[in-house]
């Protein structure tokens, strides 16, 4: 008896995903009655059709989810066959911190909600599919996501009209032949293509998606399974006690998810839904849409064509991130909403990176894929942060963002080193760690990664970047040292090569400083550092030492009220105007300050 291992991941049917993704979607006439109309239609009511559904109902969006069964992440209730899913189910990590605790929850979709994290559904390490339906259910009810169940979209065409969003509607036909016009077409079906295999006598094997999973049916067979990824372990785990001998075959070694750190490859014994193929995956833009039809975008599953055997975007704790990636797209293309930022003055530019690469589970999960952004204003004195904007559009930035990239930028990224897995390695080699911060850029464990641009690269500099690269040459490149446990936080270690890093591209010194070490730069300096031009010049007033007095006595500028009795207004020695700081700077016309505007 044969079993093949196939790839099965949740949806509609491969067929109607071919039709959506075709490039020539076929126009149609002039509709005789106007059809529903929504600005946003979401295919499949799986966790991307949710995770989408979620952030449109944010945002006050107008959009309907289109599912064909009678609830959501139908998929799972039969796939994976056995009841276990691939992702991990870790509820403890020490840390109380929420977005870390993220990048140990391979399950939850994003939300506001913190009952809705599914950690709250399961305590076991690999949950049974059953508690990721139930989940999923408890998510969109909720939070009141807009999906029509029992709906099958049938037929999807184009029609062009001008005053679209995209120069066309997406005319979507239900199973009735309802129709529905949609400005933007969002495709989170999944796949369900299961791998085909051709040679004399393959119409008699068994198919993952069919195949008996009573171990009964099994008993005293020589079983042939052709593949070994992890429906095929999966199937063989099953069965292995009642048969006489298993053999399993493939086209190539078999690849363990803790050498490659891909988590489709094989990951346990115990383990499901493995294996796919390249050729399953539509061809997206780094943007998630499609490259034949403008306003179609490809999100789950299906949009893991980006990072196919690189990083996490075709499962839940990857395309949780890109799916919101996505939806920022469309705030800012349709609605004018930019980029979210934030503002911070560039003395903060460090601990702000330091933070977000401890923290962040987008970066951590989505690496070499997803990259915070930081936009610097003129002159360095300030900067602007994004995050997780997805790294191979970053041509395109400024066109999808809102911001603007005038004055330079930086770029954070995690990446694993290019020796850390492949064929016929051990990732556990003598030497494989690192441990200087000299040879940081040998790191082969996952570590951040920064470039710095003086300009904005160009669309042809991304096309043709360097081979393995992520992103083209920078400026400047810099490697934090790779760490056993993500912890990037050691002062010498981690912090003070950053900090020089960001100041030899910045060409200032980031560091921050006592009153009394800026007054001394404004008397000795003709260029001051950040920290004392945001705060001492900006007349906010120094803190008053004796230090800091006897140097202005000695330098004319204050009075040595110390030998200077009660005079005609009455004040004592030392005494000042009321609100006044006696090292504050004084009246226009002063010495002091004009020894300030000259600085």
């Amino acid at each position: 008896m044969g079993l093949s291992a196939a790839a099965l991941l949740w949806g509609l049917p491969g067929l109607l995903l071919t039709i959506a993704l075709h490039p020539a979607l076929s126009p149609c006439p002039a509709q005789a009655s106007v059809p529903a109309h929504r600005d946003y239609c979401v295919l499949g009511a799986g966790p991307a059709g949710l995770q989408m559904a979620y952030f449109l109902q944010r945002a006050g969006r107008d959009y309907a989810v289109f599912e064909r069964a009678p609830g959501p992440g139908s998929f799972f209730t039969r796939y994976p066959r056995h009841g276990k899913l691939i992702s991990i189910n870790k509820r403890y990590t020490g840390k109380a911190n929420a977005e870390f605790n993220l990048r140990h929850d391979w399950n939850s979709l994003l939300s506001h909600d913190p009952r809705l994290l599914f950690r709250h559904y399961s305590n076991a390490y690999f949950p049974d599919s059953g508690d990721m339906v139930r989940y999923l259910g408890d998510f969109a009810d909720r939070l009141g996501l807009h999906v029509l169940y029992n709906t099958t979209i049938a037929h999807v065409t184009l029609n062009k009209d001008q005053r679209a969003w995209n120069g066309h509607y997406f005319i979507l036909t239900d199973q009735k032949g309802q129709a529905y016009q949609c400005s933007v077409l969002l495709v989170a079906t999944g796949l369900s293509v299961p791998n085909q295999v051709d040679f004399p006598g393959s119409e008699y094997v068994d198919g993952y998606e069919s195949v008996s999973v009573d171990p009964k049916d099994f008993v005293g067979q020589n079983v042939l399974i052709l593949g070994r990824g992890n429906s095929a372990f999966e199937t063989a785990e099953n069965i292995l006690g009642v048969t006489n001998f298993i053999h399993m075959l493939s086209r190539s070694r078999v690849r363990l998810s803790w050498a490659t750190h891909y988590v489709g490859d094989l990951r346990s014994l115990r383990l499901s839904a493995g294996g796919e193929l390249s050729k399953k995956y539509p061809l997206v833009k780094a943007s998630y849409e499609s490259k034949g039809s403008r306003g179609l975008f490809v999100l789950g599953t299906a949009s893991h064509s980006v990072d196919y055997r690189k990083s996490a975007g075709g499962f839940i704790h990857g395309f949780r991130y890109t799916v919101r990636a996505v939806h920022r797209l469309l705030e800012q293309r349709h609605h004018g909403v930019t980029w979210p930022s934030t503002e911070h003055p560039i003395t903060q530019l460090a601990s702000a990176i330091i933070r977000r690469i401890n923290e962040a589970s987008g970066l951590y999960q989505m690496f070499s894929v997803l990259a915070d952004v930081v936009l610097l204003e003129e002159n360095a004195t300030a900067f602007e942060y994004l995050e997780e904007f997805p790294m191979q559009a970053l041509a395109q930035l400024e066109t999808i963002t809102g911001r603007r990239a005038r004055h330079g930028l930086f770029v954070i990224n995690m990446e694993y080193g290019r020796n850390f897995s492949g064929p016929d390695k051990d990732v556990f080699f003598h030497d494989r760690s690192v441990g200087h911060t000299e040879d940081a850029w040998l790191s082969n464990f996952l570590h951040p990664v920064i470039y710095y641009y003086r300009h904005l690269p160009t669309e042809q500099e991304v096309r043709f970047r360097p081979a393995g690269w992520p992103l083209p040459r920078p400026t400047a490149i810099h490697h934090i040292v790779e760490d056993f446990l993500t912890d990037w936080t050691a002062p010498v270690g981690h912090i003070l090569p950053l900090r020089r890093f960001l100041e030899n591209c910045l060409d200032t010194d980031l560091r921050s400083f006592y009153a009394e070490s800026c007054f001394l730069f404004a008397l000795t300096r003709q260029k001051l550092p950040p920290f004392c031009q945001q705060g001492y010049l900006r007349t906010q007033g120094l803190v008053g030492t004796e230090s800091l007095r006897q140097h202005g006595v000695e330098s004319g500028l204050l009075r040595d009220y110390a030998t200077v009795g009660r005079g005609d207004s009455g004040q004592q020695p030392g005494d000042h105007e009321p609100g006044q700081h006696p090292l504050a700077p004084g009246p226009p016309g002063s010495p002091f300050d004009r020894n300030k505007e000259e600085l």
